[in-house]
């Protein structure tokens, strides 16, 4: 195994925690609802459970990612915030175009 995939699949698990689609309700909701688990935490103060863990997972795969490819590439660490950004805006667009077919 290549040492960089287990950071891809960071980011890539973080993107789908984090994602909408184009009804505004976030895919980790729905993966947390389908398993049966509350996206909210109880209590006084209320936790998005998918965001904490799609942003830790962001962050985690990011870093990693960056701190084993730099010296190869450099700009690394703006190509990976880039594509994050795009991919979370396209994918309501994406949602809606797929949902109207």
């Amino acid at each position: 195994m290549k040492k960089g995939i287990p950071y891809f699949l960071m980011i890539l698990a973080a993107l789908v925690l984090l994602v909408q689609n184009h009804q505004d309700v976030s895919v980790g909701d729905m993966i947390f609802s389908s398993l049966g688990l509350d996206p909210w935490t109880g209590g006084s103060t209320r936790y998005h459970l998918p965001v904490i863990a799609g942003l830790a997972l962001l962050v985690a795969g990011i870093f990693g990612t960056v701190r084993l490819y730099r010296a190869k590439y450099p700009r690394i660490l703006s190509w990976i915030l880039l594509a994050c950004i795009g991919i979370i805006y396209a994918f309501p667009l994406v949602t809606r175009l797929i949902g109207s077919l």
